[in-house]
């Protein structure tokens, strides 16, 4: 019985690992400088204004892109994360381990707001900004 358990594993496993393959009609794989992670969130939520990107003094990476609510009677609570890339493609991170934090950011109807992002050293190349929907507590 255990044998033939051991069987069917060994069988089941012929492929080897899953293999993520990235989608290039994505916007993020496409190396679109906004994300919009949530469908809906296009709906709500536009930039209308390209993000602009510039080089600091000390040579760090400073974005900015301005966001509007689209909505005459809805406030949109979002969250906002920049991806830093170096020059390779690499995602730069705070320290080892740590994932990018995300930024919340609050529009009301009609409202328009910035949000701008500065890397933490001079490495970085590229930039993602990436939005989704914060979730509100009930």
């Amino acid at each position: 019985m255990i044998l033939l358990a051991v069987l069917g594993a060994l069988a089941a496993c012929t492929h080897g690992p899953y293999t993520p393959k990235s989608d290039p009609a994505q916007p993020e794989a496409a190396g679109a400088p906004v994300v919009f992670l949530d469908k809906d969130v296009r709906r709500t939520v536009s930039v209308d204004v390209p993000a602009t990107a510039r080089r600091t003094a000390s040579g760090q990476l400073s974005v900015q892109v301005p966001f509007r609510n689209r909505t005459n009677d809805e406030t949109v609570h979002l969250a906002v994360q920049t991806l830093f890339r170096d020059a390779s493609g690499q995602v730069l991170y705070t320290g080892p381990g740590q994932d990018v934090p995300w930024t919340p950011m609050v529009l009301s109807p009609n409202q328009s707001g910035y949000y701008q992002m500065t890397s933490l050293n001079a490495e970085a190349e590229a930039f993602t900004i990436r939005v989704r929907y914060q979730k509100q507590p009930n």
